[in-house]
């Protein structure tokens, strides 16, 4: 599956905090990380990204170009931080310092351009994440895949709403939409390299158009350790996790 996969490589590092802080930050695991929950477009193209971490907390959001932008969390946790348009893919690693005890978040913040999402949580081996409003109706938001063809569908619903994918006309079993509306289906069985089609379906609510997709192999990734592109449907990008492993993900508008 994608997680194995992706565990089995073994080049790559963690850009996302300094490395003196890696230390300290294994140190308070015990710590709950800072989380992205949401995100939007502002009038002037800046793009607001929003979340939740330790009350009167410092937040930095590192991107791998040496960017860096900051922020402070309010007395309930609540922070957001504004980033300037851009019109390219860009990442970013979420971290938090309190006295003592820097905290990385999980996973990858990925930043758009304009259409589609303003941003997703890139996460190794597994879907990535979508925040904001719920839409009306259940929907894919990102496919992820490896070089085999392991792959995992991630999208938004109700709050616990039961769920079937149809990948392909074959459906998967039941899956249920977690307490903030997130879900997460992994196939048992690879998919081959072409063009495939995705559908959510919800027993007593219509299914919503099948969503095409393409599963192909990703050149390799030098420089920066991701490649944005933009695609008919929405953007794919092809990136290293911290192990090293190289995965897609296909961000649907």
């Amino acid at each position: 599956m994608l997680i194995a996969a992706l565990a089995a490589c073994s080049r790559g590092g963690d850009w996302r905090s300094p490395a003196s802080s890696q230390a300290a930050a294994s140190s308070a695991a015990y710590g709950a990380p800072p989380r992205f929950t949401a995100a939007g477009r502002l009038g002037d193209g800046e793009i607001e990204i929003v979340g939740r971490a330790t009350p009167n907390a410092h937040i930095r959001l590192a991107s791998p170009d040496g960017a860096a932008y900051a922020g402070t969390t309010d007395s309930r946790g609540a922070f957001s931080i504004a980033l300037p348009a851009a019109s390219e893919v860009r990442l970013f690693g979420i971290s938090e310092a309190t006295p003592g005890r820097p905290i990385q978040g999980e996973g990858y913040l990925a930043v758009l351009p304009a259409p589609g999402r303003a941003a997703v949580l890139l996460r190794a081996g597994t879907g990535a994440q979508a925040g904001g409003p719920l839409p009306p109706k259940p929907m894919i938001v990102a496919v992820d895949f490896d070089a085999a063809g392991d792959t995992v569908f991630s999208g938004l619903a109700r709050p616990g709403q039961p769920l079937r994918l149809a990948v392909d006309g074959m459906a998967s079993p039941e899956v249920r939409a977690d307490a903030v509306g997130r879900f997460s289906v992994t196939l048992d069985k690879p998919l081959k390299a072409g063009t495939h089609s995705v559908v959510v379906q919800s027993q007593g609510a219509p299914a919503a158009p099948p969503v095409r997709f393409s599963i192909t192999a990703a050149a390799p990734v030098s420089g920066l350790p991701f490649r944005g592109q933009r695609l008919a449907a929405g953007w794919r990008i092809d990136w290293l996790t911290p192990s090293g492993g190289e995965q897609t993900t296909l961000i649907m508008d």
